[in-house]
């Protein structure tokens, strides 16, 4: 798609357009129907291999033809505010439709609602891990607090289901406190003796608001860019977007909503008519990007994108001053989840358990950025080039591995003795310092180039490419993740960075593939053809599906831009 997209060249050209968005929109509510229905096969606990995921993989892959098509005709339809009407009910209707259904292959929502309940009983959901909470003995003497959670745990059949189907039970929670209120504003407004699935839907309800909120807000990104309102359909109808929020039920809603509202409103000091009120905007503007931060840590990427425009336009004082106010923000909302005295355990009082001693967010940070990998492509590259075989199998060693193995052994030797890790987690941390400078330097570009900016256009482009490369060079490239960056994206000169969107899906075929070929089966099985386990076929192969041509393609747009058109000028 260009662009700009262009005008309809008639008044019927324009209604065509418009009715077959109508159309378009009302197959997909009804595949998102369907969606819904094949739901009840993913209920927690149900036979995981008996699971339709490659049906709803097809429907999937048929709601985002069915977005592209709409996309294209939306943005050439010239009826704006009646197809702005139709761009909006379809969207809340299809996010209707997925909040009364049950998660496919996501458990997450599991973790929001236990922290939910916790603090909105007054407590901590930093303090004590799930598992914790569960293993602990009602009957024997424990400190106060987590005497409290056991009595939460123990008050409601729901409440107990829900703390036994936490991921990752053995880690306490990593949501900072604005998202953490969310939850507890959920669980408020819920009814004491409800069920587990009304209580998940009143939270993905929730979400689904503020991701309807993101939708307001590109309409205004687009307004100030004085493009055609049909590029809010990008958003609005993505079905990784509506998914993952009305269907999985994701917490990013309120990050991604906080982030796309802080940029609008720095983008309306800089390129709206408002130059009385660009001081009390930029002040804003940082403390909603705080407060962004505050919901999901991602958010601060954006800070050194924001001062740097700041200072190339308004100078160093104003710069300062919003600088003064995000960290302020940023410090009050991130100070519930640092340690505290109260986190060290009483040993005197020989009244606590083994392992029954608060823990605090922070193992759970470290195990996020220093061992998470999943669905990732650039940085798997690297790691499995640095990651010495360390005795694994043929069949376990990825086929683009091409450094010598003793070379990768050599190059982790001394980080393993620096960072007191194995040589496993010391290639891990290797991989981050680069993929991390690697992203410091695109940042320093964007920045750069933000602050030179006179377009929206480009300014808009900037905050995306930031965004987006933060999320390609992650190790954790999971598909909720690149909502992130969906507000911005039809401010992308390429289109193809439409198609990401619908490729991350795929990674949902990881879990078909682990379920019938799964990893340590006895005797061993690998996928026909492949060689590999369920889990490592997708890693090794379906991921190189999912993003070299994606990249080629990107690569391609780009050598086009740069060189095709001034090839044909000459």
């Amino acid at each position: 798609m260009d662009e700009h997209a262009a005008q309809p060249g008639s008044t019927k050209h324009g209604r065509g357009a418009l009715a077959f968005v109508i159309v378009a929109g009302c197959v997909s509510a009804a595949v998102y129907v369907a969606i819904a229905v094949l739901s009840r096969q993913f209920i927690y606990g149900s036979t995981h291999a008996e699971r339709p995921i490659l049906m709803v993989l097809g429907l999937l892959a048929l709601l985002f033809v069915l977005y592209l098509a709409a996309l294209w005709a939306a943005v050439r339809s010239g009826e704006s505010r009646r197809l702005l009407g139709v761009i909006v009910l379809g969207s809340v209707l299809m996010r209707l439709v997925l909040v009364f259904s049950w998660p496919i292959q996501e458990v997450d929502i599991y973790r929001y609602l236990w922290d939910g309940e916790v603090a909105a009983h007054g407590e901590s959901p930093f303090r004590y891990s799930p598992k914790q909470v569960l293993d602990a003995d009602a009957d024997g003497l424990l400190p106060a607090e987590l005497g409290r959670l056991v009595e939460l745990r123990d008050s409601s059949p729901a409440v107990a289901t829900i703390l036994s189907r936490v991921h990752y039970e053995e880690l306490p929670t990593i949501y900072p406190p604005v998202s953490q209120a969310v939850f507890a504003f959920c669980s408020l407004i819920t009814p004491q003796g409800a069920t587990v699935f009304p209580r998940l839907a009143i939270m993905k309800g929730c979400f689904v608001l503020f991701d309807l909120g993101t939708l307001a807000v590109v309409i205004g990104l687009l307004r100030i860019a004085g493009r055609h309102i049909g590029w809010s359909l990008a958003y609005g109808w993505c079905p990784l977007v509506v998914k993952e929020i009305a269907g999985s039920g994701h917490l990013d809603a309120i990050a991604v909503f906080l982030t796309s509202a802080a940029v609008w409103i720095i983008a309306s000091a800089l390129f709206r008519k408002t130059s009385s009120r660009t001081a009390g905007l930029g002040l804003l503007a940082a403390a909603v990007l705080g407060l962004a931060v505050g919901a999901k840590l991602y958010p601060i990427v954006l800070a050194p994108l924001f001062a740097a425009t700041w200072i190339g336009r308004f100078g160093w004082r104003r710069t300062i001053a919003g600088a003064v106010v995000f960290t302020t923000v940023v410090a009050l909302l991130l100070w519930p989840m640092m340690p505290t005295d109260s986190s060290v355990p009483d040993t005197s009082s020989a009244i606590l358990s083994v392992g029954m001693d608060p823990q605090g967010p922070g193992r759970s940070l470290k195990a996020f950025f220093g061992r998470w990998e999943m669905n990732d492509f650039l940085f798997m590259l690297v790691v499995e080039n640095v990651k010495p075989d360390g005795g694994r199998p043929s069949e376990e060693r990825p086929w683009f591995a091409v450094v010598p193995d003793a070379w990768r052994t050599n190059l982790v030797e001394r980080p393993t003795v620096w960072f007191g890790v194995d040589a496993a987690a010391a290639a891990f941390l290797l991989t981050r310092i680069v993929t991390s400078a690697v992203f410091l330097v695109v940042l320093g570009v964007l920045a750069w180039h933000a602050a030179g900016s006179r377009e929206s256009v480009d300014w808009l482009r900037s905050a995306f490419l930031t965004i987006a490369w933060f999320w390609l060079l992650s190790p954790t490239q999971n598909p909720w993740y690149w909502i992130w960056a969906m507000p911005l994206v039809v401010f992308a000169r390429s289109r193809v960075w439409l198609a990401v969107s619908g490729l991350v899906l795929v990674y949902y075929l990881r879990f078909w593939l682990d379920y019938h070929w799964p990893d340590g089966a006895v005797p061993d099985v690998s996928v026909p053809g492949i060689g590999y386990s369920g889990s490592l076929t997708f890693d090794y192969v379906v991921t190189w599906v999912e993003f070299a041509p994606w990249f080629a393609l990107l690569a391609f747009s780009w050598a086009y831009r740069r060189f095709g058109r001034i090839a044909s000028s000459q």
